[in-house]
């Protein structure tokens, strides 16, 4: 018996868990039986012409016709937890294999793929949109691994990959079953530091989602391999910046288990370059104070933090927490830092990168990072807490600000809500979302290419780009002011 298509197993599998039957189907769609047969059976799939309708009416009929149980089960599969939502998981998933069916259909003239695929040569465009394999729909349960020589790659290839990754998967859910290990060269000579650490940081946002690990290896160079373990991959060798060589695409298990094994060994903790690490983490063993301590801080803030709290206003926000969980510091504890991170601010020579926007969404959002927490101010607290940012401007010479205006990287689109905090021990990262969003970097190379690209943005002379006059810099500060102040 000839084996199924791809779209043929799925919608099968869907009317199997809603025990929809095809004359069921039928009905909904106003189409015959006997082509909901043909579909399920692997005979035929949908008219190109009316997809969009039958693929809309499909995912409808499944979700409508489910039992609890079965929704139940389906909203498991899509780590959604409504309905609503249950349809366009459904749908996007159809669509998926849809088009991958309809593309071998089209390109080779077959409705399965063959276990292994070989091309002699491809546009690494072509090789990007491979890797957009449907199994990557699979949102309960995915392990992938991948060795891309991502700095060698032309930008807009290296931004294509970076998008299309977790494009499917919707925002501010943690999905805790899909693990994505990534493997990039990180030779000096390769890396512009500029950009290239902007995108690794901007990498990691969006990617927070997912449990996502980036690591550094040589042997990443001149490899462009994505594995789904057990399910699908494509091999090439990476020859110019936009074009790879002897690509194998296979959906072999055997071959695919075999490549993600070896891949994996070349993921250990000495090849990370960011650890994860949470805020308590970093309290209880004490790192936050050491990176307070060490020399060398450059800052970069893209939202606003504790760092910059009145000794009032911090004991008001710290009275807010709670403190039963295990291992949480106690309020002392959180005051004895705040003394201590005061006074360095204050006397030690810091210098500060900060992000125009960081106070305007403080005065829009009403959100402050407290040691990682959110917390809502009123606007009283934000001018108490703008005023206390002035004050530091005009009093404390050793602390040099310099204002971003605009962007970094002009053209490139990247979050500029990220903070960074470098010194010469311990390095970490404060990104902005809900999930993964705390990172040390785990690797001297790296944290000297963060130190890098501090100390370049730090020498820009673009006037329209970096502010370093300090009485402009309080300007921008008080007109932001005066508008919480107007509307008070």
């Amino acid at each position: 018996m000839a084996e199924k298509n791809r779209f043929s197993k799925l919608l099968k599998h869907l009317m199997s868990v809603a025990e929809v039957k095809n004359y069921t189907l039928a009905q909904e769609l106003q189409y015959d039986v006997s082509y909901i047969s043909k579909w399920t059976s692997g005979q035929m799939i949908p008219s190109e012409k009316y997809e969009k309708k039958i693929l809309k009416g499909i995912s409808e009929c499944i979700v409508n016709g489910c039992s609890q149980e079965a929704a139940d089960k389906l909203m498991q599969d899509y780590q959604v937890d409504n309905l609503q939502d249950l349809k366009l998981a459904v749908l996007d998933n159809l669509e998926a294999e849809y088009f991958y069916v309809r593309e071998l259909q089209n390109n080779a003239g077959v409705d399965v793929a063959p276990k292994t695929f070989f091309y002699p040569e491809m546009k690494l465009a072509q090789y990007i949109a491979k890797m957009r394999h449907p199994v990557l729909r699979r949102v309960n349960a995915l392990d992938v691994v991948a060795a891309l020589d991502i700095f060698f790659m032309e930008r807009e290839y290296q931004l294509q990959i970076a998008e299309e990754k977790n494009k499917h998967v919707p925002k501010g859910k943690w999905y805790q079953d899909v693990h994505y290990a990534m493997v990039v060269d990180i030779q000096e000579d390769k890396l512009d530091c500029r950009y290239d650490m902007v995108f690794l940081v901007d990498l990691l946002e969006r990617n927070n989602c997912i449990d996502f690990q980036l690591y550094g290896s040589p042997q990443a160079a001149g490899r462009a391999v994505f594995v789904v373990q057990d399910d699908y991959a494509i091999s090439g060798m990476l020859v110019s910046r936009d074009q790879c060589m002897s690509v194998v695409i296979t959906e072999d298990q055997e071959n695919c288990s075999v490549m993600y094994r070896n891949l994996k060994e070349l993921c250990n903790r000495d090849r990370l370059l960011f650890r994860k690490t949470s805020m308590r983490e970093m309290l209880v063993k004490h790192e936050y104070v050491h990176a307070l301590l060490a020399l060398k801080q450059q800052w970069f803030i893209g939202h606003l933090t504790e760092h910059f709290l009145p000794d009032d206003l911090f004991d008001e926000i710290a009275e807010m927490l709670d403190e039963g969980e295990e291992g949480t510091p106690n309020k002392e504890q959180l005051r004895n830092i705040h003394r201590m991170s005061k006074n360095i601010i204050e006397e030690s020579r810091i210098r500060i990168l900060i992000y125009r926007t960081s106070f305007y969404n403080l005065v829009v959002d009403h959100e402050l990072d407290f040691f990682n927490c959110r917390v809502r101010l009123t606007p009283e607290q934000i001018v108490r807490y703008l005023k206390h940012f002035l004050d530091l401007c005009r009093k404390h010479p050793e602390l040099e600000i310099k204002m971003i205006s605009g962007r970094l990287i002009p053209n490139i689109e990247y979050s500029t809500r990220q903070c960074i905090f470098l010194s010469d021990t311990i390095s970490y990262l404060r990104l902005n979302g809900d999930f993964n969003n705390m990172f040390i970097i785990n690797r001297m190379d790296i944290r000297e290419a963060f130190g890098k690209m501090f100390r370049e943005f730090w020498e820009t002379q673009d006037d329209n780009v970096l502010i370093s006059d300090k009485d402009t810099i309080i300007a921008n500060i008080e007109h932001v002011l005066s508008g919480v102040l107007e509307e008070g």
